[in-house]
C-alpha cells in the first residue's frame, strides 16, 4: 500500500468559543473537557437523558477559549440546535464552521518514515496527539493494523495550500478507503441511521477513553455510570465481516432466534473481498451455536473478527 490523502466532505465541524465554552461542553458530554491536556485530541459522546448517543465528537482545542468538534455531517444541524439550548447565560457561542474548514484524511503504511509530504513534516505521535502548522491542524488517530491514520483540518487559504502540496505528493484515496480504515481501527461513529440507538459502552467508548467516570453530571450520566458499575454491559461493538453489502442501521439476527434482532450495523465499507463493518451485538450472541445474519436469517452470513484493542472483561 502507498500513502493516500482523501477529502472527507461528509464530516462537519462545530466550534464552541468564548470564555465559558469548556463549561458548556463539560456539562453536556461524556468527556472531561476541562482537564484534558493541551496538544491532544479527545473523543466524546453526546447523549439523551436516557443515555442514548445522539452523536459522537472528535474534539481539539483552539487557543484558550475555543474547541472544535468533528462529527458526521448528517447530524450537524440537529446537534447544533440541541447544544445551543444549553448555552443559557454562559459566555460562549456555538457555530457550524464547516464552510471555513477543509477536512482530509491521510493513510500511511506503518513502516513508512514518520513524516508527511515533500517538506517531511513529522507525523503526530502517539495517537490523539495534536500538532499545528500555519492554518492547519494535524491529529493522529488510533492506527489500523499496519496503517497510520492522520486527520488534517485546514483552517485558512494557507492551510489549504499545504493540503494541495500534500495532494501533489500523495496518491488520491477514497472515502471508502478511509471508512474501512476506521472500521479496522475499531472506532465506531454515530450517523443519522443510528442516532439514539446506543449507550456509549455498547460502542466500546469507555475502552476508547471517550467516557470519564469521575467528572460531574451530563445528560444520561446516571444511566452510563450504572451500566459501568453494576456490570450490566450486555452488548459490545465488534468488527464483523460479510460477503454481502451492509448499511448502517441494518439489524442483525441469529439463526437460533431469527425473530428477535441481536444487534445492529453501525458503520460499513466494502473491502477487497466482501464487506467489513463495526456492529453492536449482544455479547451472548457471539458465542452461541449457529450463525449471524444481516437483516434476516436469509441475509448475508456475518463473521466476527478481531478488534485491534482488548475490551475490558465482563463480570
Amino acid at each position: 500500500m502507498t500513502a493516500t490523502i482523501t477529502a472527507l466532505p461528509h464530516l462537519a465541524v462545530l466550534q464552541a468559543h468564548g470564555p465559558q465554552a469548556a463549561e458548556l461542553l463539560q456539562a453536556q458530554l461524556t468527556q472531561d473537557v476541562k482537564s484534558w491536556p493541551p496538544g491532544t485530541a479527545r473523543m466524546a459522546a453526546f447523549c439523551t437523558p436516557q443515555g442514548r448517543m445522539l452523536a459522537d465528537f472528535l474534539m481539539w482545542k483552539k487557543g484558550n477559549h475555543a474547541i472544535d468538534l468533528l462529527l458526521d455531517g448528517t447530524l450537524a444541524e440537529a446537534v447544533l440546535k440541541r447544544l445551543r439550548m444549553f448555552i443559557l447565560r454562559l459566555q460562549c457561542k456555538l457555530d457550524d464552521v464547516t464552510a471555513q474548514r477543509g477536512v482530509f484524511g491521510v493513510l500511511q503504511p506503518s513502516d513508512d518514515a514518520g513524516t508527511l509530504g515533500p517538506d517531511a513534516w513529522p507525523c503526530p505521535a502517539p495517537p490523539w496527539t495534536q500538532l499545528e502548522r500555519v492554518g492547519l491542524v494535524l491529529l493522529r488517530l488510533p492506527d489500523a493494523p499496519g496503517m497510520r491514520r492522520i486527520l488534517l483540518v485546514a483552517e485558512s487559504p494557507i492551510g489549504m495550500q499545504s493540503i494541495e502540496n500534500l495532494q501533489n505528493h500523495l496518491a488520491a484515496g477514497t472515502t471508502q478507503d478511509w471508512a474501512l480504515a476506521e472500521i479496522r481501527a475499531g472506532i465506531p461513529h454515530i450517523t443519522a441511521a443510528t442516532a439514539q440507538q446506543f449507550v456509549p459502552q455498547m460502542l466500546n467508548y469507555e475502552a476508547l477513553g471517550a467516557v470519564d467516570f469521575k467528572k460531574g453530571c451530563y445528560p444520561g450520566q446516571e444511566i452510563v455510570a450504572r451500566m459501568q458499575y453494576r456490570g450490566t454491559i450486555k452488548r459490545r461493538t465488534y468488527r464483523v465481516l460479510s460477503e454481502g453489502p451492509l448499511q448502517p442501521g441494518d439489524e442483525i439476527v441469529h439463526s437460533a432466534d431469527a425473530a428477535q434482532p441481536c444487534g445492529m450495523v453501525i458503520n460499513a465499507a466494502p473491502a477487497r473481498t466482501g464487506w467489513e463493518s463495526l456492529a453492536e451485538l449482544k455479547i451472548s450472541a457471539t458465542g452461541e451455536p449457529g450463525s449471524l445474519h444481516a437483516r434476516t436469517v436469509d441475509g448475508p452470513v456475518l463473521r466476527v473478527a478481531d478488534l485491534p484493542y482488548i475490551l475490558p472483561p465482563q463480570d
